[in-house]
């Protein structure tokens, strides 16, 4: 328990007690004339306080029925004691730590009375309800909830956790309980006046219905839970090599999480996504995780799906809706390069620390293709690879971690706080979103008009904030009137282009939808996409791999995002009955009319059978000046891919071949062509003629390809080069029909 944790409550429960005392020398007791009325909801709220639903983390209750409805009845200051009292009877009792008692007495009781104020600021009446209560009353059960989760959210950040962070999960999780309980308290209060006592026996199921309904949900949780870690068990257990694997993941993480000093929530968060992260690998075969040879392309296609799979298992649990999207990105790197290529700025910190400890637990351990590495050696190679294949502060902390050596040694003060900064960027609740749901397109208007009327009718809604409201919605429906018309002019624009026999990119132009658009098609048999293109548009290699990755990917972030050259791509949803999804890559996000768009134009170019064309080498079209140089013909061996497959995997071979073929890429010039003759092996036309320049760039590519990292136990990359003579360039298939197709006469080639 940290000293700022005891200073924020301390303080904040001296002030509240402090005003409650002033109030009570005062004599701002409000209805307390009637000590009969106030003893049952004193025994409600004490009973329901008792009869709290327990949770992983905390005990909830539903005490704030019995806590609004004192605050409308005898007022904010009754209110305030009956909530903070029952607490100290209750929890008092308990054994725990007195600082959580003193916490949650001064959290119910500050909301109650904050809460009974605002009511009564707001035309409230104190000791009854009627319809002119209707606004205030509003504003009491929102208000309570606001101000408890902001005191609870306040107490949090004091552990370091972001504040925001915090409150915004709070409110995600207690909106619904907390709402449902304060409408129960202004009914309670409602049946509690007058002759209306006949409602109060049926309020009584209600509450046992919403008590049942929050311990069945919670019971749920656990069993869900304990079912999953069984799976991750049974899963772990089908290969010797991987035993307990994700049992260790997740110590690694909560050792991490511990030395960083994230709170309870998040930390259990991430713990948990270390325990079901291969969940996937169900789907593999055991003979698949196990063999000790050469892999065949469908195995290693479904090794590379099993972070996919296992993210589909665990979203449809709403408890594991971030844990789904940390275990999908296990397998990527921070350069962009991993199974899906998905670029650093889209993967959560959350997601590194399960990459860091998911790849060192398997460095230290035997694999059939491999010897396990000493921890010394596994925690050098974080440390080497920070920056390109791990999240650099991440690594480097994770290493400090395991040599037990102090994280703020390591990696510094300032940035080990920019670290726990990062932690819980993820967007919890998706307001725009949910308004889209309740609003879309064709019902805004009508949504509109209905909330004036109502603002304007309610009763007790000051004629300001009516009139405000009423403003509002008009202007809204105007404005969404406006953008109907526009877009259903660019809408027609679009398919009048396709039913002229046009491209999707020509009919997205039309739209004012600029972008390169490009088909993506599902291999049969596979989970892989190919990249198809649109009529007369081609991408280089690079750009269609990513592209292709990125639809590997599930929900809203497998449809849009960033790719590793700073463009946005936007993919539609699969086309029924069709494999095919239409993807525009553009500068810039798209609106959600657009994206709607993106799915009309791919619908109507699909019906009316549009032809694409595969993509499987880099664009001819603009290399300046190839016609007019003869070809140099290079073949390049890294002579490491087997080398690196019995050190580390055949998938580290495989990253291995794709950096050097990345850095080929990056040091040739346009007008030279690069193409992948085997594993390892790469096939380049240089044009040029200048015997000088030729050795220039082969020393040049010599000397990049041996600074290619290679992982730890594996000889450094020392390539051969070798030009091909005439007679020689027939022996190599796929050079010989690239050089045909400049139409120019080869170059004699020279030993290099």
């Amino acid at each position: 328990m940290s000293r700022p944790f005891r200073i924020y409550v301390y303080s904040v429960s001296a002030l509240f007690w402090a005003v409650f005392a002033v109030g009570l020398a005062t004599n701002m007791w409000t209805g307390i004339d009637q000590p009969a009325r106030l003893a049952p909801l004193f025994g409600l709220a004490v009973a329901v306080e008792a009869m709290g639903v327990r949770k992983q983390e905390n005990t909830i209750g539903f005490s704030a029925v019995a806590h609004l409805a004192t605050v409308v009845l005898f007022g904010p200051l009754v209110g305030a004691g009956v909530a903070a009292l029952a607490v100290v009877l209750v929890d008092g009792l308990r054994s725990g730590p007195r600082i959580y008692v003193l916490m949650n007495s001064t959290m119910f009781g500050a909301a109650a009375g904050i809460a009974g104020a605002l009511f009564e600021l707001t035309g409230g009446s104190v000791g009854s309800v009627t319809a002119s209560d209707a606004f205030p009353l509003a504003v009491l059960v929102v208000s309570r909830l606001l101000v408890n989760e902001v005191l609870f959210s306040g107490a949090l950040s004091m552990l370091d956790a972001s504040f925001s962070h915090v409150l915004r999960d709070n409110l995600r999780d207690s909106f619904g309980q907390s709402i449902g309980e304060g409408c129960l308290g202004v009914v309670l209060a409602f049946g509690y006046t007058g002759q209306r006592w006949v409602i109060l026996p049926f309020l009584v199921p209600l509450l046992a219905a919403l008590y049942q309904a929050q311990a069945s949900y919670e019971r749920l949780k656990i069993e869900t839970e304990a079912a999953l870690n069984a799976f991750a068990a049974v899963i772990d257990e089908r290969d010797l090599n991987t035993k307990k694997h994700s049992e260790r993941v997740s110590e690694y993480v909560a050792r991490f999480t511990h030395a960083l000093g994230l709170p309870d929530r998040e930390a259990r968060r991430l713990i948990d996504a270390a325990r079901f992260h291969d969940l996937g690998k169900v789907a593999v075969d055991v003979a698949t995780l196990s063999r000790e040879g050469r892999l065949q392309e469908h195995e290693l296609r479904a090794i590379r799906s099993h972070p996919r799979l296992s993210a589909r298992l665990l979203e449809p649990f709403h408890f594991a809706e971030q844990m789904a999207l940390y275990a999908e990105l296990h397998h990527e790197r921070y350069d962009g390069r991993g199974y899906y290529a998905v670029s650093q700025r889209e993967i959560p910190v959350e997601a590194h620390v399960l990459i860091v400890a998911d790849s060192y637990d398997a460095m230290i351990s035997k694999r059939a293709y491999r010897p396990a590495l000493t921890e010394q050696e596994a925690v050098q190679e974080l440390r080497d690879k920070a920056g390109s294949q791990f999240h650099p502060l991440v690594a480097h902390a994770f290493a400090a971690m395991i040599e037990g050596t102090s994280l703020e040694t390591a990696v510094g003060t300032q940035q080990l706080g920019v670290l726990r900064a990062e932690f819980s960027r993820i967007r919890t609740v998706r307001w725009p979103a949910l308004v889209r749901a309740l609003a879309p397109g064709h019902l805004t208007f009508t949504l509109s008009a209905a909330t004036a009327l109502v603002a304007v009718g309610l009763p007790g809604v000051p004629p300001q904030i009516a009139a405000g409201l009423g403003t509002a919605a008009c202007l809204t429906a105007a404005a969404r009137l406006i953008a109907s018309v526009r877009g259903r002019r660019r809408t027609q624009a679009a398919l009048s282009v396709i039913e002229s026999g046009g491209s999707a990119t020509a009919a997205l132009q039309a739209a004012h939808v600029d972008g390169t658009a490009v088909w993506l098609e599902l291999r049969p048999g596979s989970f892989d996409y190919t990249v198809v293109s649109d009529a007369g548009i081609s991408l280089n290699a690079d750009t269609a791999t990513e592209v292709s990755r990125r639809a590997l990917r599930r929900g809203e972030p497998g449809l849009r995002g960033v790719l590793s050259d700073g463009s946005r791509i936007e993919i539609t949803p699969p086309l029924q009955p069709d494999t095919h999804r239409l993807a525009v890559i553009c500068d810039r996000k798209l609106s959600q009319f657009e994206l709607e768009l993106l799915t009309t134009v791919a619908e109507r170019c699909r019906r009316a059978g549009e032809s694409t064309e595969a993509i499987d080498s880099r664009p001819l079209d603009a290399r300046t000046g190839a016609a007019d140089l003869a070809p140099a013909t290079l073949v390049v061996d890294l002579g490491a891919f087997e080398d690196v497959r019995l050190a580390a995997g055949q998938l580290s071979a495989e990253r291995v071949a794709a950096d050097a073929w990345a850095r080929l890429q990056a040091l040739l010039r346009q007008s030279d062509q690069l193409v992948r003759l085997g594993e390892d092996r790469f096939g380049v036309i240089l044009h040029t003629d200048d015997e000088v320049q030729l050795e220039s760039v082969g020393r040049r590519i010599a000397d990049t390809l041996a600074e290619v990292p290679v992982p730890r136990r594996a000889s450094r990359i020392q390539p051969t080069l070798r030009y091909l003579s005439q007679t020689e360039l027939e022996s190599e298939p796929a050079l010989s029909r690239l050089v045909r197709r400049f139409d120019t006469s080869s170059t004699p080639g020279k030993a290099a």
